[in-house]
């Protein structure tokens, strides 16, 4: 019972503060937006965001890779000792 109260509860906290995050986002935009320097700034915030989005794939990415290779080369070594 506890349980699913918490979970109700964590829920309950994650659809009340999701209006807030989505509105915070616009109102910078908006802000930056408007002002002379600000578009500038905009166009680096565009970047950034773009950048923190690829960061987690290229580390997954590597990691993936390393996997793949040591089990390949895992897989050569085993075939060539059972021959």
């Amino acid at each position: 019972m506890c349980k699913v109260t918490s979970l109700f509860l964590a829920l309950l906290l994650l659809f009340t503060l999701e209006n807030t995050g989505l509105s915070q986002c616009a109102m910078c935009r908006t802000a930056l937006e408007n002002s002379a320097e600000g578009k500038a700034v905009a166009d680096g915030f565009r970047y950034g965001i773009l950048f923190l989005l690829a960061a987690p794939y290229a580390v997954l990415g590597g990691i993936s890779f390393g996997i793949v290779k040591a089990y390949r080369k895992r897989s050569k070594t085993i075939g060539r000792a059972s021959e």
